[in-house]
């Protein structure tokens, strides 16, 4: 091979020289062999070769190349084809020794049985003549041999064509006779002489189609002879004739016919109670009489109806046994075939609660009428253990229709619904593989399948139709509690209605657990965080009409009559806010209550979900089919519920609970726990403007008062007339005011310090965060709680001077920029004994406190100059 390899460059370089020579030369390869053939020797062979190229002495060496080429060639060739011939005698060689030898035996063999055929006292046996005579008798008895072989074809040929001849007039004796059985084998037998294969196209085998066309007429007519007995058999539960029956249309080919009349006549019953039952919510049938009876509830029908069923069920499985081979895959195929011929179907009718009167509490019957399906499923199961138990265990021989059960199993899925099939489809001849004692899963697991398929739609849409049940429930999340100022009946509302809000949700844990086994677990969470958190939400957004309210209200308040206690008469504070106060201190509490509820709660749901997680992770091969029978369970792992979120979820829980009690549990509910968090802060923002109302009065005219504008100090009054001039400025009256509320603060807090509503979510209130992010909830002490409640309020009114009030001064001369500062100085000592930083108060004193030609160069020489020194600048008049 690697000769030939190397000579292909060659070979084809000189196929080139030998292919631009043909026009002048008749050299080739095989001219060259068929030459060297006939010559005897090399030289002769070469010097005719030469003579032939007709060139002359200046063309010779052409020719010679050319010469050369195709002798190369052949030479190859021949090479080549030795070696395939020596390949193929090699690999021959071993079967010529086995054959030689085979040949060797068989002459040895015949040898000795001629030499015991010719008599031993027969000289003349051993002669050339006695053997030739031996020749003509052999020759003579396989003459004879085919005649035989030739006749008895003929005879058989002779014998059929009699037998299909007589076999109408044979069959419709017999079927007058009644001798439905000897007419039905009489049929097999004939079915049995027709070719398995069909004819070709080219033959269409005209002697064979109207014997067909015999056949399937009389078995009609067999049919048709033996229905009226089967149906009043069947009708009977005349267990003996059935069986007969059985035999008659196996016999035939018609096993599918005889199990569609069996069906048929036994479900009738079932099918007519369904049809015409008159549920609620459906419009009566035409034709129906005055006297109908009255509608009935499908959750009082339905239970009753599937009750008849297993009792048929269960009587059936006394006769099944005793006619079919496989009786629970009969028993099986029967429930199917009652289940889709029922109309309207059990889907049709389950989605008639949604629409009718019931709206969206159907779901409740919707569980209650799978609960009893369930129990209906476990029946029926017991029945089908029944029968296994009962079979024989011995394996017995296949039964007489096992030859056509792929035709019976083929016609019979076409009749079966595949919609709701939803990842796997099940060949016919898979159907039934069965025989006397042979039971196919497959069929076994159609049964429940279709049982429970109708109630698939609503198990995937169960958080829709779970948010929509609670909404009807709990009615809608809004607060109808408008003008109420009484914090002690607002909170026990509120306690109320979350007591209400998480009974209702722990129903819908059972009723997830119950609907679906866990499959609707993402949906179950998301309904439930979104009912908790809309019920907060809307106390949430009652607090702030409540807040906006009491501001339009309190707006021109400005004289306080003080408290009733008299400990705090001295704060300007309303009896109105004392009412605000208590009222968010009481919310406070309410929903301190709340987040301790929907900690126990979100750990009762922690746990459910924890119990699916561990069956999942338990389950053979990662498919976890729960429910009563496994066609139920493979349903829902068929469904969009077995999602990738789903095992996120159930990954989420299992994870929790292995990083041990310890580790802090993930939320299950954020959105809820976000809603209380505004809630608090919202109430938190309410006592943060109610404690600092009455500073903000003060600080309404702040900015309009004329001190600003003052050309020059006043100077105080002194004794006989004479004007002392003041060293040191005092702070304005209104900055007293400010600074002595803000001292008052903490006096107020010794009192609410040991309500531990004030520390609920005090952590964003601690930070200054004003977002409503969900933050772990953490034990203050009183000391800490009102340390973070007076540095809140610090900052806020800070924030309102530093914002709203300060840019709002128009013309600050030097006399009121002095007296500005002294009074930011002033409140500069009260925050810093507060233990809250000065932030832009600080700046604030700073950029007043500089006389005009400073501020003026300080302004012009800044580049970006902040929001403060614009504001100061434009006060104090360096902008020109």
């Amino acid at each position: 091979m690697t000769r030939v390899c190397q000579a292909i460059p060659n070979m084809s370089r000189q196929l080139v020289v030998v292919h631009s020579m043909e026009p002048s030369t008749d050299i080739s390869p095989a001219s060259v062999i068929e030459q060297l053939d006939r010559s005897p020797d090399v030289l002769t062979w070469l010097n005719a070769a030469l003579d032939s190229s007709g060139q002359e002495a200046t063309t010779d060496g052409a020719s010679l190349d050319a010469l050369l080429t195709a002798t190369s060639i052949a030479a190859q060739s021949t090479s080549s084809a030795l070696e395939n011939t020596i390949d193929d005698i090699a690999r021959a060689t071993p079967r010529l020794v086995y054959d030689l030898h085979f040949t060797r035996d068989g002459a040895l063999a015949l040898k000795s049985v001629l030499a015991q055929s010719i008599p031993s006292d027969n000289p003349s046996a051993t002669t050339p003549g006695h053997f030739d005579a031996t020749s003509k008798v052999l020759e003579r008895l396989h003459y004879l041999d085919t005649i035989k072989t030739r006749m008895e074809a003929a005879r058989d040929v002779l014998r059929e064509a009699e037998s299909w001849g007589a076999l109408e007039a044979e069959v419709t004796a017999l079927l007058a006779e009644k001798s439905y059985a000897r007419a039905a084998s009489r049929l097999s037998a004939s079915a049995k002489l027709m070719p398995v294969s069909r004819p070709a196209a080219g033959n269409p085998g005209t002697a064979q189609e109207p014997r067909r066309a015999l056949l399937t007429s009389l078995a009609n007519q067999l049919e048709a002879a033996v229905s009226p007995d089967l149906v009043r058999a069947v009708t009977a539960n005349d267990v003996e004739s059935c069986k007969s029956l059985y035999a008659i249309f196996v016999d035939i080919e018609r096993e599918s016919e005889f199990r569609n009349y069996y069906y048929g006549t036994r479900r009738i019953a079932i099918v007519e109670t369904w049809n015409q039952a008159i549920l609620d919510g459906e419009s009566m049938p035409t034709g129906t009489s005055e006297h109908h009876p009255a509608p009935e509830k499908l959750t009082s029908f339905y239970p009753t109806f599937l009750s008849s069923f297993l009792s048929m069920l269960n009587g059936e499985r006394h006769s099944i046994p005793a006619i079919f081979p496989d009786p629970e895959s009969t028993l099986a195929f029967l429930i199917h075939n009652t289940l889709t011929t029922l109309t309207p179907s059990p889907g049709q009718r389950f989605a008639a609660l949604f629409h009718g009167s019931g709206g969206a509490s159907a779901l409740k019957d919707m569980v209650k009428l799978f609960q009893v399906t369930e129990e209906f499923a476990k029946g029926t199961e017991r029945i089908m253990e029944k029968l296994r138990a009962s079979a024989p265990s011995a394996i017995s021989v296949a039964s007489p229709s096992s030859s056509s059960e792929g035709k019976l199993s083929r016609r019979r899925s076409m009749r079966m619904s595949m919609s709701w099939r939803s990842t796997s489809s099940i060949s016919g001849s898979a159907k039934q593989q069965s025989g006397s004692s042979g039971i196919s899963v497959v069929d076994v697991m159609e049964w429940d399948q279709c049982l429970f398929q109708p109630f698939l739609d609503f198990q995937v849409d169960f958080g829709t139709l779970e948010r929509r049940l609670l909404d009807e429930a709990l009615g809608p999340p809004v607060v109808t509690l408008q003008g109420v100022v009484d914090g002690d009946r607002a909170a026990r509302v509120m306690r109320e209605r979350a007591v209400d809000v998480f009974s209702a949700a722990e129903e819908s844990i059972e009723r997830c657990m119950t609907f679906t086994h866990g499959y609707a677990s993402v949906g179950l969470v998301r309904v439930l965080d979104g009912c908790v958190s809309a019920f907060v939400d809307a106390w949430t957004n009652c607090v702030i009409d409540w807040a906006n309210a009491s501001s339009e209200a309190g707006t021109n308040a400005l004289s306080y009559s003080g408290a009733e206690d008299e400990e705090f008469a001295d704060l300007d504070y309303t009896s109105q806010d004392w009412a605000h106060i208590q009222r968010a201190l009481h919310l406070l509490a309410a929903a301190q209550a709340v987040k301790e509820r929907l900690g126990v709660f979100e750990t009762r749901l922690r746990g459910a979900l924890n119990q699916v997680a561990m069956a999942f992770r338990a389950a053979v091969n990662g498919l976890y089919t729960p429910g009563v029978t496994k066609g139920e369970g493979i349903l829902l792992a068929q469904s969009t519920l077995n999602s990738v979120e789903l095992r996120d979820l159930f990954s989420q829980v299992l994870q929790s609970q292995s990083t041990g009690s310890s580790a802090v549990a993930p939320v299950l509910l954020p959105s809820s726990h976000s809603s209380l968090t505004s809630f608090a802060r919202a109430n938190q923002r309410t006592l943060q403007r109610v404690f600092l109302s009455p500073l903000f009065v003060h600080l309404n005219a702040y900015s309009s008062l004329p001190l600003w504008s003052a050309s020059r100090q006043e100077l105080v009054p002194g004794l006989a007339g004479v004007n002392i001039p003041a060293f040191s400025l005092s702070p304005s009256e209104t900055i007293q005011r400010v600074g002595d509320g803000l001292l008052n603060l903490p006096r107020l807090f010794e009192v609410y310090a040991e309500d531990d509503a004030l520390g609920f979510e005090i952590g964003a209130l601690a930070k200054g965060d004003d977002s409503s992010a969900v933050q772990a909830e953490q034990l203050h002490s009183p000391e800490a709680v009102t340390a973070a409640w007076l540095s809140s309020l610090a900052r806020n009114m800070l924030a309102h001077l530093t914002r709203n009030i300060l840019p709002q001064i128009r013309v600050l001369t030097s006399a009121g920029s002095a007296q500005l500062a002294a009074d930011l100085g002033y409140l500069t000592t009260i925050i810093r004994a507060l233990g809250v930083e000065e932030g832009d108060l600080e700046r604030w004193r700073t950029c007043v406190s500089i006389g005009d030609e400073e501020g003026r160069a300080d302004y012009l020489a800044a580049e970006n100059a902040d929001d403060i020194l614009r504001s100061v600048a434009k006060m104090r008049g360096w902008l020109a």
